[in-house]
């Protein structure tokens, strides 16, 4: 467990942190704006924006370039929407795990993103 500063959400930190991820990207961005103080809780916010968006963006873009390619061959849409499928499949785990880590009090970092939110959520 890490030690963790207040929130100024009047949440407490772990509380607030699975709260950033319960909407995927919509709740970080939510509590990006109220968040000012809690380091935690902005490290987390910013890494549901950052990590789930950015997979949330890939499926859909996946998801559209398998219907966009029905017109080509079926094939290609079969394994354009596959894979769209996979990565929906790895967004929903890495949701979870990311949700389990928070409660738990620890900043699990998903691969880039994590990097990222730990940088934004420094304090200047």
């Amino acid at each position: 467990m890490t030690s963790v500063e207040e929130s100024s959400t009047g949440l407490t930190p772990r509380v607030a942190a699975v709260l950033a991820y319960l909407a995927g990207p919509f709740s970080g961005v939510l509590l990006l704006l109220a968040e000012r103080t809690s380091g935690y809780v902005r490290f987390h916010a910013w890494q549901s924006v950052l990590g789930l968006g950015a997979l949330g963006i890939v499926v859909v873009m996946l998801l559209g370039l398998a219907f966009a390619s029905l017109v080509v061959s079926a094939r290609a849409f079969f394994v354009l929407y596959l894979v769209g499928g996979l990565v929906w499949a790895a967004w929903v785990v890495g949701w979870v795990i990311c949700m389990v880590q928070a409660f738990n009090g620890r900043r699990w970092k998903l691969p880039i993103a994590g990097a990222y939110a730990e940088r934004f959520s420094a304090k200047p």
